[in-house]
């Protein structure tokens, strides 16, 4: 399923003969690590909200024609990927979440370096690699990537925390992703539990109510109590 649809997309990236603020075409394999590490880079911290999309076999200098890669001598494959950023040094130990999908166009084999979307942005090295500095936070904006020797302007570099801490998010995103932190709640003299780094987030135990009138359905599993979350 995930083939047919990323085909669908690509297809459709392709046919509007341009570069974009989440995707970038390349003619073949890199063969130059440093670019490759740059480019995830750029890709993680994308500023779309969309998975970067690195599309492998399509030559932007012959009108966007498609390039078999199949036997590309510099081809990587997912785990090629997975290891390789392994190695580097990123600030936190998290890294980009990375695959590599292959997919059939024309008649002919393409690959795209699918960089997931999430919100452990921004994404840096802490230890210089080749040409990519360390600390140094790059990004894409349109078609353009961050230079090497340079890091994202600081209103970029803002929204990226923000998108990490949940900033941007509707009121309903900042509820689900704290959720997900059970051990971040405290207890309050009030019988409820707060969110410690968003107070005005809130859990209330209910008691339910045996005035109401009609029915009440519960999930297996679910207590006879009632929680209301309220900011």
């Amino acid at each position: 399923m995930i083939t047919l649809q990323l085909t669908t997309e690509i297809t459709q990236l392709i046919n509007l003969h341009q570069e974009g603020e989440y995707w970038d075409f390349k003619k073949e394999w890199y063969t130059n690590k440093a670019d490759l590490l740059h480019d995830i880079l750029c890709m993680a911290n994308n500023m779309s909200s969309h998975d970067g999309l690195i599309i492998i076999g399509v030559d932007e200098e012959t009108d966007y024609s498609i390039c078999d890669i199949k036997n590309d001598s510099n081809r990587r494959k997912t785990q090629d990927i997975v290891s390789f950023l392994r190695d580097k040094k990123f600030a936190g130990s998290i890294r980009p979440t990375v695959f590599v999908q292959s997919i059939s166009l024309n008649s002919k084999e393409i690959d795209v370096i699918v960089i997931r979307n999430d919100r452990n942005t921004p994404y840096y090295l802490t230890e210089q690699f080749q040409g990519v500095y360390a600390n140094n936070i790059y990004t894409r904006i349109m078609d353009t990537n961050t230079p090497k020797n340079t890091s994202a302007d600081i209103n970029i570099i803002e929204k990226l925390w923000k998108k990490r801490f949940g900033l941007d998010a509707t009121t309903i995103e900042r509820a689900m992703l704290f959720l997900q932190k059970p051990c971040d709640w405290v207890n309050s003299d009030n019988n409820k539990k707060y969110y410690i780094y968003a107070p005005e987030f809130t859990i209330e135990e209910v008691s339910a109510d045996e005035c109401r009138n009609g029915y009440e359905f519960y999930l297996f599993g679910q207590w006879t109590c009632q929680y209301s979350l309220t900011q």
